[in-house]
């Protein structure tokens, strides 16, 4: 399973059916609070709820990089795909990404996102 998170729902779609078209599933949010709502409502975290993690980084409330560093903490072992039109600045000014996180700018080429996501399904 994929994690999905940007405010963009066209985006979340596209995104959702192209995961689908790879055979693989995915849970959709529109913010970071509501992927951490979804993951606290779990019976438990002994293992990472999906293998991946596409997380849009200029997110309203909790940005996508804090969000990226808490799923950091959680899930240790979890591929982190971070994408955003905002330029290096920006995104230091948002903070540090999280270790080892795959940072992809928009527009992004599918098929680098499509090896990694196959990397780890």
């Amino acid at each position: 399973m994929i994690a999905i998170v940007d405010d963009d729902i066209e985006i979340v779609s596209a995104l959702s059916l192209w995961v689908k078209m790879l055979g693989l599933e995915s849970t959709l949010h529109y913010s970071a609070e509501s992927l951490v709502d979804w993951i606290n409502n779990l019976p438990s975290l002994d293992h990472t709820p999906f293998s991946a993690a596409i997380l849009d980084i200029n997110l309203p409330g909790m940005n996508g990089v804090e969000l990226g560093r808490q799923l950091r903490v959680w899930f240790p072992e979890l591929v982190i795909v971070m994408v955003t039109a905002l330029r290096y600045d920006d995104i230091n000014s948002l903070g540090k990404l999280p270790t080892a996180a795959h940072l992809l700018r928009k527009p992004y080429d599918l098929e680098e996102l499509e090896a990694i996501l196959l990397s780890v399904a």
